[in-house]
């Protein structure tokens, strides 16, 4: 029992179960093992994965010196954090009434969760050299994502949704033409959300290699698959999100001269070969009718909405009797999944917050998405939990500036630019998406946050 617990077999068991854990999480579709009565949330492979990589933290930690580890003013900000979200849990409870307490509970915990491979990760990396080998587990695992979904377009493999209550249970469906790709995640939006942090710490690293065929089998198996499946997941804000966090990438690792073609490839892409151009186009044209009060007929695939007829029904006489004609609606072409945010998600999530400034309504009290994190963060956790999310960004801001100031064009140097280009697409595409409770794109995030600050500790070790 000694010889288990000693410190190289818990930081190798960590390694491994963290590789695991990145190649788990995007690859393994989101079948449930079981259903937990009343939510759409299920118990999954992954949720053990991280139960056994948190004893093993815990340990090591206990093992080492707690005090160290509250040293840390960003952990000290995620536990804040943490506390936040109790709060607003049992405020939402015993205060607001607005959340069972069994759902909230599981709604926090599933918060916490997320973020323990950041502690892990962090761990591991500060004591062991050991953030290659979880970058490219995590890149392999992406080109297996890529393959599934070639699978998923032209050999019928199945699709793993969770993006209603029907699906979530497991069914599996199948990719139809046109439809938006999911390959191996549960929509369309988590995988592009996925690929915003991904594709700017591939690019960073492409600059690493200095032979042309090294370059050539990078670009080919890392960043051309990853590219394709942006592409094919057709997420607007998503795909603005990616290119921005690209081209700051390009900017930190002093490749300027590179973001005039990516530009260019990435908008000629986006118009040639999906509907994204389309999709674009048609929310433009649609927001500057509604400015200028000019509706035109559109053709492009976008569902009308009809608005009430102001004027009252004009009674017309057919064959002896008074009948009542329905006037034509004109149709009010809208985007519809703004119009959602704007008319439905956004001011749900605004009321929750006047119900209770401070606290919140609770995590779940919202319903599942609200489409913008902040405001989803506001009305669920109030003022102290929006905050308290916000010094975390902030500290782990901090702390990748400092290091990019080194500027010593290192493996480490790269991907911290990488992630730091990743983070801040992210960052842009939670205004439209709720990526930091879609739990595959939580986990691999905080996974590669961990790694980000365990280079930064171990270099500061080194110092």
């Amino acid at each position: 029992m000694p010889k288990l617990f000693n410190l190289s077999n818990l930081y190798s068991s960590l390694k491994y179960a963290l590789a695991a854990l990145v190649i788990v999480v995007p690859l393994y579709p989101k079948f449930p093992i079981f259903n937990v009565p009343g939510t759409y949330v299920a118990i999954r492979a992954e949720d053990f994965l991280i139960t056994f990589i948190a004893i093993i933290w815990a340990i090591l930690t206990v093992k080492g010196s707690i005090k160290n580890f509250l040293k840390s003013r960003l952990n000290v900000a995620i536990l804040v954090f943490f506390l936040a979200g109790l709060l607003s849990s049992l405020s939402s409870v015993f205060l607001t009434k607005t959340a069972p307490i069994h759902i909230v509970l599981l709604h926090w915990a599933r918060r916490v969760e997320y973020l323990i491979p950041f502690f892990a990760s962090v761990t591991l990396v500060k004591s062991m050299p050991r953030a290659k080998f979880l970058t490219f587990a995590l890149l392999t695992a992406t080109f297996f994502v890529f393959a599934f979904g070639l699978g998923q377009v032209y050999a019928k493999f199945p699709v793993i949704s969770t993006q209603n209550e029907e699906y979530s249970k497991g069914f599996a469906l199948h990719w139809v033409p046109g439809a938006r790709l999911h390959s191996t995640f549960a929509g369309h939006y988590d995988l592009a959300a996925f690929l915003v942090i991904l594709l700017p710490i591939s690019t960073a690293l492409f600059f690493c290699y200095k032979k042309f065929r090294e370059k050539f089998l990078f670009l080919l198996l890392g960043i051309l698959p990853a590219f394709w499946l942006m592409l094919r997941a057709e997420s607007r804000v998503s795909y603005a999100s990616f290119v921005f966090g690209v081209v700051v990438s390009l900017w930190l690792v002093k490749k300027k001269i590179f973001i005039i073609p990516v530009l260019a490839i990435s908008i000629l892409s986006a118009i040639f070969f999906t509907n994204l151009g389309v999709r674009y186009r048609v929310a433009l044209q649609t927001y500057w009718q509604r400015i200028t009060g000019v509706q035109k007929i559109n053709l492009n695939p976008v569902k009308p909405a009809y608005a009430q007829f102001p004027t009252p029904l004009v009674p017309e006489r057919t064959r002896g009797k008074l009948t009542e004609e329905q006037p034509k609606m004109p149709p009010i072409f809208e985007d519809r999944s703004t119009a959602i945010r704007l008319n439905v998600e956004w001011p749900r999530a605004l009321r929750a917050l006047a119900k209770n400034p401070l606290l919140g309504t609770g995590y779940s009290s919202i319903t599942l998405a609200t489409d913008n994190d902040y405001l989803r963060l506001l009305g669920e956790t109030g003022l102290v939990g929006t905050v308290a999310f916000l010094l975390i960004v902030l500290r782990l801001f901090e702390k990748l500036i400092r290091y990019l100031k080194n500027n010593q064009k290192t493996w480490s140097y790269l991907y911290i630019c990488g992630f730091t280009g990743g983070f801040l697409g992210l960052l842009l595409n939670a205004t439209f998406i709720d990526v930091f409770e879609a739990s595959k794109v939580a986990i691999i995030f905080w996974t590669l946050a961990g790694i980000a600050i365990g280079i930064i500790e171990r270099k500061k070790l080194e110092k």
